[in-house]
Order: C-alpha cells, then structure tokens, then sequence
C-alpha cells in the first residue's frame, strides 16, 4: 500500500527529517510513505478565504485519484490508535492506497472537506505542523506494529 503525506508546510528542518527517518525505517515495506509539502501561501494582502482556496487546491492537485484521502482538522472524529490500524489494515487488504492530509494554519476551504473520505483528529489540542507530521508518522509505525501484534503498543 501507497502512504502520501501531503502537508502545507515548508521543508523539513533537520530535527524533523532525523525523527522522519528514524520512524520511516521502522515502517514494514508493504508501508510504502511519501511526502509531499505544499508550500505555504505567505501574502499578508491575502484574505483567509484565500489563502484557504490557495492551499486546498494545490493539495488537491497532489491527490491520487484512485486513493482515500484522510484530511486531518481539528474538526474531525477523534480516533485512537487501535482504530488507525484496523484502518490501515482494511486499507491494505483491500489494495487501497491512502493520502493524509495535514492541513494548513486555517484549516481546510469546503472543497479540500468533500474531496476527503474520512476526517480525523488526533487530539483536542493544538500541535505544530512540522510535530504533527512526526506524531502521524510515529502513529502509523504503530498501527503496523498493532496489526502485527508486536510488543511496541502495550
């Protein structure tokens, strides 16, 4: 299965690809990740609204049609990690690839919302994006280790 990590962010610093890489390799190969990061829209005349518009359709351009798209908001469906993997592991069975989406600093325009089948948070709280993308990261190294009932989630 085909993982896309699409992201509006700007590139990794080097903490970021370290903690990226040290979970990436942990990741079993029928686990294929990719990362795409959609740079930011920085215009200080732009309304929230657009810059909303700007990102989600750049993002929507890097969508593979034939994927399912989780967009990760702070509006969606809390979910735990056992529920991730039985995901992932329906995903797999199926042959389906998955894009997840890590929205921007405004959130996600109406068009990035319907383009997605499923829409998730990790937490109430509020985290960083480039922490984000290492907690997706590391949660889907766990669901992986889950559905092969590997010690690593107690």
């Amino acid at each position: 299965m085909k993982c896309k990590i699409l992201s509006i962010s700007h590139k990794p610093a080097d903490w970021e690809k370290k903690a990226l890489v040290f979970y990436c390799k942990q990741i079993p190969g029928n686990i294929k990740l990719s990362f795409v990061e959609v740079k930011p829209t920085a215009s200080k005349a732009a309304s929230r609204e657009l810059i909303l518009q700007n990102e989600s359709l750049e993002i929507i351009n890097h969508i593979d049609p034939d994927s399912y798209v989780v967009l990760w908001d702070r509006k969606g469906d809390l979910i735990s990690s056992k529920a991730l993997a039985t995901l992932f592991q329906e995903k797999i069975d199926l042959a389906c690839n998955i894009t997840m989406i890590i929205g921007g600093s405004y959130g996600a325009a109406p068009s990035l919302l319907q383009k997605s089948d499923l829409i998730l948070s990790a937490s109430a709280l509020t985290f960083p994006h480039r922490l984000f993308k290492i907690l997706l990261i590391e949660q889907i190294f766990r669901a992986s280790t889950i559905n092969r009932n590997h010690p690593y989630h107690k």
